[in-house]
């Protein structure tokens, strides 16, 4: 490895572990503030001035959640955008629904099972399968999900502001232990009430103030400590901003890293809406950092809003020996870069998925490649030269 490109990898490598060590990156969270200030230490130390800004948001605060058989309690998360109980919970017999679909009929808590495979996991697709489980007769249903050592996966939430009125526990398969059957009892004792969250947003001038802005947007929040989920999309843009910051280019970079990634990327929205933020159109290109930039056995896809735009992602990453699936053009995929396409924005998304996303074993140890993540700081800093002069 040359030595600029070692020295940028020992940089990445602290700043990641920097924002593994503040904890777990919940929306609202303690570590989640904590990231947004830090965040914004860490750009005055390369010159750039940061402005940290609050926003509300529907926050879930759980008391308890776990799902009781006899005398075992397995612990659960609630789906954070399905219902609740009473504090006593619910009863009714656990009844397995293979495929997402319920077999008996009648009252029960229906227990469905995830696997890696079911592309419903992380998309928007589940919510048809859980109003049809309703449906058919369940009061409550068991999601288990898990990465490959069985430990919890978090799906993110399309719907925080209108949840399902069908209580959703999320269970990890390492706690199933036996399995699920007989006679059981959902508690998800928890409200919702407003909530406050920080986004960081900076600027860079650039030498031609008349020229629509390049935006370069990364989420900072998200289920877990997110190493290299979110760690890799920071570490570049924090990289990046570095590069401009010491040689301007003529369209002005407009830096936004906000939080609620995990809740249909309400942190974004806010900022878009908000004093500082850019209508979508109003920029001239928008670039996601997404989510697993840089993570070992990523799977890595590439999006744009224009062949065009495609064009210039994708020759920016061969120059760097990146390949990256590319996605359909005009397709945006679920990360921010679907808010921007929504808002009639041009967008150029790096996004994807490794073995524990949405895992608490998302951590630098089992998931980061930094030699990876400078192929893409390099090709982002491309990116970035290259349109902005357009």
């Amino acid at each position: 490895m040359p030595a600029d490109s070692a020295a940028l990898a020992r940089e990445a490598e602290r700043r990641i572990r920097a924002y593994e060590r503040l904890g777990i990156h919940r929306t609202g969270w303690g570590a989640d503030d904590a990231a947004a200030h830090w965040l914004a230490e860490e750009l005055a130390a390369v010159g750039v001035e940061a402005q940290v800004e609050q926003f509300e948001f529907p926050q879930l605060h759980i008391r308890r959640a776990e799902l009781r058989l006899g005398d075992r309690a397995i612990p659960g998360v609630p789906l954070y955008d399905a219902g609740t109980t009473p504090r006593e919970g619910i009863s009714a017999p656990l009844a397995h629904a293979p495929d997402g679909v319920l077999k008996s009929s009648g009252r029960a808590i229906a227990v469905w099972e995830l696997p890696e495979a079911d592309t419903r996991r992380l998309t928007p697709a589940v919510y048809e399968t859980l109003e049809s489980l309703a449906a058919a007769g369940a009061i409550g249903v068991v999601m288990v999900m898990g990465d490959e050592h069985g430990a919890p996966v978090l799906r993110n939430a399309e719907r925080p502001d209108d949840p399902l009125a069908l209580p959703v526990l999320q269970v990890a398969p390492k706690d199933i232990g036996e399995g699920l059957a007989g006679e059981a009892t959902m508690v998800i004792d928890a409200e919702r009430r407003p909530g406050t969250a920080l986004n960081v947003a900076a600027e860079i001038a650039g030498t031609n103030p008349s020229l629509a802005p390049v935006v370069l947007m990364t989420p900072k929040s998200g289920w877990y400590t997110c190493a290299a989920e979110r760690g890799g999309g920071l570490a570049i843009w924090l990289a990046v901003a570095e590069a401009v910051a010491q040689h301007p280019g003529e369209r002005t970079l407009k830096l936004i890293a906000s939080s609620g990634h995990e809740l249909h990327h309400y942190g974004l929205d806010a900022w878009l809406d908000g004093p500082t933020g850019v209508p979508a159109q109003d920029a001239h290109v928008w670039i996601h950092l997404g989510a697993s930039i840089g993570a070992k056995r990523g799977i890595g896809r590439v999006g744009a809003a224009d062949e065009e735009l495609m064009a210039l992602a994708q020759q920016a990453l061969a120059e760097h020996g990146i390949e990256r699936e590319p996605m359909a053009v005009g397709f945006s995929g679920y990360g921010e870069a679907r808010n921007i396409a929504e808002r009639g924005g041009r967008y150029i998304s790096l996004l994807g998925g490794h073995p524990y996303f949405h895992s608490p074993n998302d951590i630098f140890e089992k998931a980061v490649s930094t030699a990876n993540l400078v192929d893409h700081m390099s090709a982002v800093v491309l990116i970035v030269r290259n349109d902005e002069g357009r």
